[in-house]
């Protein structure tokens, strides 16, 4: 009984505190202008571009924190507060197609970066020096991959904590499932 009375009073607590999700906050941009901004052609195959990609993120602190080749896509964080995930496609053999999409997060808040020089300061202008290539922006007709959000990687106590109670969170007990609530 010593121990239930515990678990009761602290349990109200912990559910506030799994309820607290952040909040994802999308560019106000058109599409159009959002895209030129993170989409660009590079004169390489796909792998060429994913192997520049990685490369370039790196060069650039990013720790990678998700690899799908099957899928085109690269994930990475930096300083916690900065995601950015790349989207890669093959137009025609030898050539590429790159999205970036990143992300700012604060406390309970994740917002879409939409600035264009900001894609070309903080990743094309390398990425073109990693693959000693020009990169173009993309034109109109050119289809582009959608964007990708950036897979979160978990760098603080708290994000891992978070992370730990959504996962437990399922695996309650609950009178819905037919379990015992004792």
């Amino acid at each position: 009984m010593r121990t239930i009375l515990p678990l009761a009073l602290l349990a109200p607590l912990l559910a506030a505190c799994a309820q607290q999700q952040t909040v994802f906050e999308p560019s106000r941009k058109p599409a159009t202008e959002l895209r030129a901004a993170q989409v660009r052609l590079v004169p390489v195959d796909a792998e060429s571009a994913m192997r520049g990609v990685i490369a370039t993120l790196h060069d650039l602190g990013y720790r990678i924190t998700k690899v799908e080749p099957e899928a085109g896509t690269v994930s990475a964080t930096r300083v916690t507060a900065l995601r950015m995930a790349v989207v890669v496609r093959p137009r025609s053999p030898g050539e590429s197609v790159v999205r970036a999409n990143a992300t700012i997060v604060a406390p309970l808040r994740e917002a879409q970066v939409d600035s264009a020089e900001f894609y070309q300061k903080n990743f094309f202008a390398q990425l073109a020096a990693t693959l000693q290539r020009e990169v173009a922006e993309a034109p109109a007709d050119v289809t582009a991959p959608e964007a990708q959000r950036p897979t979160a990687e978990l760098n603080t106590i708290q994000e891992r904590e978070a992370a730990a109670r959504a996962v437990a969170q399922p695996a309650t007990a609950s009178p819905a499932n037919g379990a015992s609530s004792r």
